[in-house]
Order: C-alpha cells, then structure tokens, then sequence
C-alpha cells in the first residue's frame, strides 16, 4: 500500500470516530443522552396511581364524571314494528305477488340451520334471515315459522308445508293486495336468438307499427292497470316517441313518487347511500313490460347485432326532473300570459 493510500485512511478513520456512520451506534448515544438533556420538562407519573388496582404508566387516574347520558340503545331494524306490515308508501302500493323464489330461500335457510354443531349465534342468524325474506310478517310471527319448520324437520314431519304456509302469509299480509277483476299482466316470450343473442317478444307483439300509434296503446295500458291495481293509484305517467334514421323509441316516466319514497331505511347500497325500494323496482319492472307489450327484440351485443320494432324504456322521474319539469312549465306560462296580456 502506498505513502498516500496509507494516510487516506488514517483521516477517514478519524472522521468516523467523531461522527459516527453507523444507525445503532448513532441511536444508542442519543438514546443514552436523552434523559439528560438540559431544559427538559419532567412530568411525574404515577405508574400505578392511588386507588387503581391495575395498570401501566397510563392507568387511569382519578377524575370528575361527565355529566352525560347516553341514548338508550334500540333493538334496531328487527325491532317489532308498531304495525303487523311493513310499512310502504301510497304511491308504491300494488297488487302483490309472490316471488318465485321465496319458498326455495327459506327452505335453505331452514336446512342450514338443522345442520350439527350450529351454534346460538349462527341460529339467531339464520332466523333473522328467515325474517328477512318475509318482511310482511311480525319478526315474531316469522321466528314463530321458523321454529315451526325446525320442530317439524327434527320430528320427521311434513316441514315444507310449514314453510308454504309461511311464503302464502306474507304474501297476503303485503298492504298492496290483490290484483282486481281479469287483469293478465303482460308476459314477454324469451327463445334463443341471433348467435347468443335472445330474441324477446312482447304479449301483443303483432308485427312492426309506428311508435305515434303504439304510444296510444300503452296508455290505454296504463289506465287499465291502473284500474286493476297492477300498479299504483294516483300516478301519472308521460308516454313519449322518438323517430330518427333506421329506427324508433318510446319513454314512459312515471310521475308522482318521491326519491323519499323510493329509498329503502333497513338497507344500504355499495355506496352507503339507501337502497332504492323493492316496491319501487316492481313499479318500473312492471311499466317497462307494458312499455315493450308491443315490442319484439333480438339483441346480440357481443357481434353487434340489434333488430329491434322500437327501443322502450320506462323511468321513475326524481325530485330534481320533477322540479326543473314544472319549473320550466312556470316559465312557458308566464310567457304566454305576458304574450295574451300585450
């Protein structure tokens, strides 16, 4: 090694002894320096003060006791109703159907909850589960099927009725009712179609027609449904067409229910805003079947392939359609009572 190399070293060497590279080392001087360090503020601590049997450093002390009470807490959403049925409002009261499903689902419940080595709490919930599906129902009378169901599936006995019976109560304690004189609601015809598209025919699908003369129609629809109770009393509903360059449309708003109305208390949606009402889907369900009664659809989107008689459509208008709706009906008014009054 080298005069020049030797003495290099030397001087890092000594660099290194008055300021420290290394992280632990650095650490542990300013560790071992802090408690000493002058002008630091002391604050003594009991580490187990007077009084407390247990606890650190911080253990609580003693202290005044707010003057606060909290609210008493509620049994929350199945807490027992002041009335029989849930609650649902005017503009979404209809005839009621059964749901299809609703019999599986319960069966399913009942059957998970028979399995061995269920505990309480997996109990409790599948009986508010099984509320949950017949929302109609007391929760004390839906946890009255269930145990039902339960006692009847251990003794061998016939338990799905218990359970039909159940899906049939709800059903007819919906506040809706029932549908009124020979109503038929409208059905639609599902069959494969183009490729892995589906073709849809409407129930009084009878060829292609012009969209002015099918708006006719659906509102002699409306009236009549209404009329049976198929769907809500006191609604209005705008029935409007669209024709332009290879095809047609219709729009059928339906006016008269508040976003109030439409949002759901007991549930919440992925953003954690209310859910939209089940009533309310229903209403838009069953206006857009009437909408597209006269249609007739074969839709593959995956080859870009549509063939339809028109593009129906049927919306629920919210507050701010509504508001802007009569606001600008104000104004054409206004205009023409100025007009008139020249």
């Amino acid at each position: 090694m080298s005069e020049s190399s030797h003495s290099t070293m030397k001087a890092r060497n000594s660099r290194r002894e008055k300021f420290p590279s290394s992280k632990t080392d650095f650490g542990l001087r300013c560790f071992a320096t802090a408690a000493h360090m002058p002008g630091m503020t002391v604050i003594p601590m009991n580490r187990q003060p007077k009084g407390v049997p247990v606890g650190g450093q911080f253990a609580a002390t003693a202290h005044a006791e707010p003057s606060v009470s909290l609210a008493p807490v509620t049994a929350g959403r199945h807490a027992a109703p002041a009335t029989h049925n849930r609650p649902v409002p005017g503009s979404l009261l209809m005839a009621h159907f059964q749901d299809p499903k609703l019999v599986g689902e319960l069966e399913w419940e009942i059957e998970r909850s028979v399995r061995d080595g269920v505990s309480d709490t997996e109990l409790d919930y599948f009986s508010e589960s099984f509320s949950d599906h017949v929302p109609n129902l007391h929760p004390e009378e839906a946890y009255g099927y269930f145990s039902k169901a339960r006692e009847a599936f251990h003794n061998g006995d016939n338990w799905k009725a218990v359970i039909t019976e159940a899906a049939a109560a709800d059903t007819a304690a919906h506040p809706g009712g029932t549908l009124k004189g020979d109503y038929q609601p409208p059905l639609a015809q599902h069959q494969p179609g183009y490729q892995q598209g589906t073709l849809t025919t409407g129930s009084k699908y009878t060829g292609y027609r012009n969209a002015t003369d099918i708006c006719k129609d659906i509102r002699a629809d409306l009236k009549a449904a209404t009329a049976a109770n198929y769907l809500p009393a006191g609604l209005k509903y705008s029935v409007t067409n669209d024709k332009y360059s290879g095809g047609q449309s219709i729009t059928v708003t339906v006016q008269g229910v508040t976003d109030e109305d439409q949002k759901d208390p007991t549930e919440l949606d992925l953003r954690g805003d209310y859910a939209k009402r089940k009533e309310a889907k229903e209403l838009q369900e069953r206006v857009d079947a009437i909408t597209n009664a006269y249609n007739r659809s074969d839709i593959d989107s995956q080859s870009d392939y549509f063939n339809v008689a028109y593009w129906g459509r049927a919306e629920i208008e919210n507050d701010w359609s509504r508001n802007f709706r009569e606001n600008e009906a104000a104004l054409r008014k206004a205009a023409r009572d100025a007009k008139t009054n020249r």
